[in-house]
């Protein structure tokens, strides 16, 4: 009898995914490349090294919450990124009929899952210590894509979230969930209170636009290959738009923040990288503090939830640490990430 995917070892789900992917290729006339595992997290990608040398990500959508719709206006935006800017972002790949993406059936979850070919991008991951150039960088990147998001036109049939909820587009978990203990979820649900409270006031004053919503370093990948520029750092490379949604621009400013916490230098270095590009968005530090909090909050959510392997193997580490930061952001008004009596690294 087959093991459920949830209940596998993170080895045999990969291979479970590769061969998924593999049969997936032949789409893009790629039948005889050869994959390489990149990452093993929400979704899985793997890098694509085709018999001509060229090289791809091909990433397998595992996320039952992410619509058709949802992925079509990822694709369509990263397309029209790709044309009409100087961002090196991943290009989406048609398929020999045409198709942004193709269909796998997937015994394991009890549906078809989308398949998506992206163009090659180089560098290496940003990870989480960024020198301020760097920082500067990603700001600048991040003003570069509201710019063309306040322009840019959804084409019909695609769409994206509405970020008005701390938890995006999932359901509330933080009440009842086998992986919370009671003291837990009473923190989390003050905190998501809190937190959304904070955010409605900056939804009401802000309009809302399409965020990448997951500017964090893992998705970040430097390269110094040219001459940057304010409005096109090359050196700097975006990819993961697979979480973007609409918010007001403050929200993705606060989540990547929540990343760079206690590192205040790097955090001001964003800052200065944005204003070089747009104008700051207008928050108040306890709005901003608010959305920095609620991404804490989403992470713990979807986290406690996920049957990657990995990733349920530090869901109680994860949501002991989260508390303790949470209930130290209610009790100062500041979110950090250091307070004392963490466990080791999250």
């Amino acid at each position: 009898m087959v093991k459920p995917f949830a209940d596998v070892t993170t080895r045999t789900q990969v291979a479970r995914l590769r061969a998924l992917a593999n049969k997936a290729l032949p789409e893009w006339g790629l039948a005889d490349a050869s994959l390489r595992l990149l990452n093993h997290g929400y979704n899985t990608t793997f890098r694509v090294h085709a018999i001509d040398g060229r090289r791809f990500a091909l990433r397998v959508n595992t996320q039952p919450h992410k619509t058709a719709a949802h992925l079509q206006a990822e694709v369509a935006w990263l397309e029209a990124l790709s044309r009409e800017t100087d961002l090196c972002v991943p290009t989406p790949q048609r398929t020999h009929a045409g198709a942004l993406s193709a269909q796998v059936e997937s015994p394991d979850h009890s549906r078809r899952l989308p398949v998506v070919l992206f163009s090659w991008l180089d560098g290496r991951n940003l990870g989480t210590h960024w020198s301020r150039e760097q920082a500067r960088a990603a700001g600048a990147l991040m003003a570069t894509l509201h710019d063309h998001a306040e322009r840019w036109k959804m084409p019909t049939g695609a769409a994206f979230s509405d970020f008005r909820s701390v938890l995006t587009d999932l359901p509330n978990r933080l009440c009842d969930h086998p992986a919370l203990d009671a003291a837990s979820s009473v923190v989390l649900e003050r905190a998501r209170a809190r937190a959304q409270a904070l955010q409605d006031e900056v939804f009401a004053a802000s309009p809302s636009m399409p965020l990448h919503a997951d500017l964090h370093g893992g998705n970040l990948k430097w390269q110094q290959d040219g001459v940057s520029t304010s409005t096109a750092p090359s050196a700097l490379r975006v990819f993961d738009f697979d979480d973007a949604g609409y918010g007001p621009p403050g929200l993705d400013l606060a989540i990547t923040a929540y990343y760079l916490r206690d590192a205040s230098d790097t955090e001001a270095a964003l800052r200065d990288g944005y204003a070089s590009v747009r104008a700051l968005p207008a928050v108040t530090d306890e709005q901003f503090e608010g959305m920095v909090a609620g991404r804490n909050l989403l992470l713990v959510n979807d986290v406690i939830e996920q049957p990657n392997a990995d990733l349920r193997a530090i869901v109680p580490r994860y949501v002991a640490n989260s508390v303790l930061q949470l209930r130290n952001w209610l009790e100062t008004g500041q979110y950090r990430r250091d307070v004392p009596g963490l466990a080791a690294a999250q």
